[in-house]
């Protein structure tokens, strides 16, 4: 799917799956001890009728993430739920009490903003991506498209990657729960960019699984070989962004957080930064949180190799006097 245009990114992306993501689970952190009797209400249910078509919250979610001539394609198939499809509705449904448990850990970072009371989980089995964020309250899972990329639902690892599946949502709905109070400046690509960053990042940390954490201050060798490609790419594009005109800008974030997740370029190292800093992980991510979008250039600068810190300097400088011009 493309993106028309930069405004729109943290209406979509908010929503993207890794692909290829590993199994594993997340360090302790906001959201892996939480506290109990969280006042949040998870509820599921089916974006299939029993005559194989899709429901009309499922149309409604799918006309917002697809082009008009995709959506008109998928709108009418009739496609009853399968074995497959079942045996994953079955796996989500045994993780809602857990995930009940993990989201006022989840909200901590974001306070004072609330988390919504209620959050409704669509399952449907046609038309999007894996996992992804519709509106402020509903996530939606692909059963089909989990099937595809993950094989079955009761394969061993497939637990721990619906609760990073549900972490990783469920923190974008805090974030546009947090953007409605802190409005997200986007007045250039770079800008732009650098809120789909800061939301991506976040959310991609929540996936992290074990083969890319830290063990004893040391990063592991997945994370190393990663950024050592991913770095240098990100300060490119983030320089190429500077007063980037909006056609070359869509092309130059294509891959910022879409696609496969060891060549999301500002997704991932932003997500291996904040694993990577020092402290209670609940206090990096607040004060991630509470900087908003300019936390990148924080994190980025405490982090990238000494060589490329002058290089997003001068971009940040530039595209500081394109927005005054």
């Amino acid at each position: 799917m493309r993106r028309a245009t930069l405004a729109v990114i943290l209406i979509l992306v908010w929503g993207t799956r890794e692909a290829g993501a590993q199994a594993g689970t997340r360090p302790d952190s906001g959201g892996r001890h939480a506290r109990s009797g969280s006042a949040v209400e998870l509820s599921v249910v089916s974006g299939v009728r029993p005559t194989g078509h899709a429901s009309d919250r499922w149309l409604a979610m799918l006309r917002k993430r697809l082009p008009p001539d995709r959506y008109d394609t998928v709108a009418p198939l009739r496609r009853p739920f399968t074995a497959e499809d079942a045996a994953w509705e079955g796996l989500i449904r045994s993780r809602v009490a857990s995930w009940r448990g993990m989201v006022d850990g989840l909200a901590e970072p974001f306070a004072p903003t609330e988390p919504p009371t209620g959050v409704l989980i669509v399952l449907g089995n046609r038309g999007a991506e894996d996992a992804f964020t519709h509106d402020s309250v509903t996530i939606g899972f692909d059963l089909a498209a989990l099937q595809a990329n993950y094989g079955a639902a009761g394969l061993p690892e497939n637990r721990d990657r619906m609760d990073r599946f549900f972490r990783h949502e469920f923190v974008h709905l805090l974030q546009k729960a947090w953007a409605s109070d802190h409005p997200l400046p986007m007045d250039t690509p770079l800008q732009s960019a650098l809120a789909e960053i800061w939301a991506e990042g976040m959310g991609n940390y929540q996936s992290l699984s074990e083969r890319w954490l830290s063990r004893d201050g040391r990063r592991s060798p997945t994370a190393a070989r990663a950024l050592a490609e991913l770095e240098p790419r990100l300060v490119a594009r983030l320089a190429a962004l500077a007063c980037a005109a909006p056609a070359a800008a869509d092309r130059l974030v294509a891959d910022l957080s879409w696609g496969r997740f060891d060549r999301k370029w500002g997704a991932l190292p932003a997500a291996l930064w904040l694993e990577a800093e020092p402290g209670p992980p609940t206090e990096t991510l607040r004060g991630f949180v509470a900087a908003g979008p300019a936390a990148v250039w924080t994190l980025a600068d405490r982090h990238l190799a000494p060589s490329l810190r002058p290089v997003l300097r001068e971009a940040r400088t530039a595209d500081s006097l394109c927005t005054n011009h």
